[in-house]
């Protein structure tokens, strides 16, 4: 296991006796609670009601349930696809979290949480473009999530100059990332002056409630102010996982390693990349990682050629929860079969692959032989149903293969992989 580094957030205090001052709804085996009622406001002329603030302080690891979120009467969206909803978590008055739809969030907060177009004489004179045309729009980011400035200290620089190489395939203090299966924050830090690095770790302003809640659940995710985070792989903990805010910072200063492949992705994805890369090259293929293919502008995460000059169109599929990303993925690699390439995907889980695969079918963008999945089957056996429906010309079914980031791992790098040397790994450009 991936050994963390030496320090946590100081804890928080608690609202007291919030079960007596909020109101419990009837949902069974549930805690769902009103903890703000409904509030009238606006004008005589244009009144505006706000929705009530709630939240289940008991919820299920598989959230959202579609026979609970949203909620009828109290989200202003009702009805609504749980694939629509955005989620809301809150410590206060106790760590909670609530599935909800864009119209509450316009209604409760006031933004809406996509970004947005406006006409640009409606920005402030002193953020204005200063050269525009008539009717000019501008996008903005609608939750206004400002970034918190980083003072970049010595051991700060070393610590995410270190990170940007191993990120980039390259050894570190005598280890690789794909080698070492992600080696523990100690290997790679534990020289350097842990004070320094805890802000790239814990956010000051944060509350520690709702990662000690809700770490261990599929959908939780915790924006902070912080530049690495923990996230499990490979069956452990790693440490850090810099975020978008972290790889940001990275990209940003010319001092510092500019870090391969997608800015937008994290690491899992990063390490499940470097493992599809070196089982197509293992395999005698010629490989490119984050390849642009000049095609109704796809980049895709990896492009193989065999022998016989077949191309293969490789996807890495992470469980968050943009299920349009999902959708548009599948448009792509259904585009990329017609041009003759042949479509394969790793996902981070089996979770992962059996929630899209099952989304894409009742999503109509594809067909599943025997219809949705309906339990967690075993990779050979999913993926043999994958295969049939590919096979299928009566069905419209265009991914050809599927493996996780565990699979390939072991089947690379571990008990089950061939034995590849260690040069070939160190060598690989991905």
């Amino acid at each position: 296991m991936s050994i963390g580094p030496p320090f946590k957030p100081d804890p928080l205090c608690e609202w007291d006796n919030w079960r007596e001052q909020t109101t419990r709804l009837q949902y069974p085996d549930r805690d769902i609670r009103i903890i703000f009622p409904k509030q009238e406001g606006g004008t005589v002329h244009e009144p505006k009601s706000q929705p009530a603030e709630f939240g289940d302080f008991d919820p299920n690891n598989h959230d959202p349930d579609p026979e609970v979120w949203p909620l009828e009467d109290l989200d202003p969206g009702y009805p609504a696809d749980v694939d629509e909803l955005y989620v809301i978590q809150n410590p206060f008055p106790a760590p909670h979290v609530a599935w909800v739809t864009e119209e509450y969030l316009e209604a409760r907060y006031g933004y809406n949480p996509v970004r947005q177009e406006v006409d640009v004489d409606e920005l402030p004179v002193w953020v204005q473009p200063n050269k525009t045309e008539d009717n000019d729009t501008v996008e903005i980011d609608a939750t206004n999530d400002a970034e918190l400035p980083l003072s970049l200290t010595d051991d700060r620089r070393e610590a995410l100059t270190r990170l940007a190489h191993l990120w980039n395939g390259e050894t570190v203090r005598g280890h690789h990332l794909l080698l070492d299966k992600c080696p523990g924050w100690g290997e790679i830090f534990d020289d350097l002056n842990q004070e320094e690095l805890q802000r790239l770790v814990v956010d000051p302003d944060a509350d520690p409630r709702l990662a000690e809640a809700f770490n261990c659940y599929d959908w939780f995710e915790q924006e902070q102010s912080i530049y690495l985070k923990p996230k499990r792989i490979l069956r452990k903990k790693v440490w850090y996982a810099p975020t978008q805010r972290g790889r940001t910072l990275i990209n940003a200063h010319t001092d510092l390693p500019s870090l391969r492949g997608d800015p937008n992705e994290g690491l899992v994805h990063r390490v499940t990349v470097g493992l599809a890369a070196l089982r197509e090259k293992w395999n005698a293929k010629e490989i490119g990682t984050y390849y642009n293919l000049d095609v109704n502008g796809y980049n895709v995460d990896l492009l193989s050629r065999d022998a016989s000059g077949q191309l293969y169109a490789g996807e890495v599929m992470t469980g968050h929860n943009n299920w349009a990303l999902h959708r548009r993925t599948y448009e792509k690699l259904s585009d990329l079969r017609a041009r003759d390439m042949i479509p394969h995907v790793v996902f981070d889980s089996r979770k992962t692959a059996y929630k899209v695969f099952n989304h894409w079918h009742r999503k109509g963008l594809a067909q599943l032989p025997r219809g949705p999945f309906d339990s967690e089957f075993g990779i050979e056996d999913g993926r043999k149903r994958i295969e049939e429906a590919y096979k299928d010309e009566q069905l419209s079914w265009d991914v050809a293969d599927w493996t996780t980031t565990a699979a390939l791992w072991r089947n690379t790098l571990g008990r089950d992989g061939p034995g590849i040397d260690r040069n070939l790994v160190t060598s690989m450009d991905w």
